[in-house]
């Protein structure tokens, strides 16, 4: 069961990570924000909850709330260092049109400008892979 949400969680984070640069930095970053807080405030409300009505919830409940909870963490985070790789590059490539037009045709320069689409694509699977070592600890190497 553990293998099959992991596989999904993973899908689903590389999906975000390919799809979310369409739909603009301010868009993605108030999501992802608004993913972390809302579901920590989620997760304390539900604590809550129980310690009202006295319940104590079962060891394997709170593992998949917590593991629930970094999952969104995780791919909230990532979504966001996915956009600040992009503007990195982007910041690079306006920094030397504008700066440095002169030295445009020169080796790091132009293989950046010319690989542009390219490098944005390798650091983008970069986030995946690294989305799934990551999903990998919270959802077979957690103790709660």
């Amino acid at each position: 069961m553990q293998a099959i949400v992991w596989l999904i969680s993973v899908a689903v984070c590389i999906a975000l990570l390919i799809v979310a640069p369409r739909f603009g930095t301010g868009f993605v970053i108030k999501r992802s924000v608004g993913a972390i807080i809302g579901g920590t405030v989620l997760v304390v409300m539900i604590a809550l909850a129980l310690r009202g009505l006295k319940v104590q919830p079962s060891h394997a409940f709170t593992t998949a709330l917590f593991q629930l909870l970094f999952t969104a963490v995780v791919a909230a985070m990532l979504n966001i260092m996915n956009f600040v790789f992009h503007g990195m590059v982007n910041a690079q490539i306006a920094f030397h049109k504008r700066y440095n037009a002169a030295n445009l045709h020169r080796f790091p320069i132009s293989f950046l400008i010319g690989y542009e689409r390219q490098l944005k694509m390798f650091g983008t699977m970069m986030w995946c892979l690294g989305s799934a070592l990551m999903l990998y600890g919270v959802w077979f190497d957690m103790k709660v």
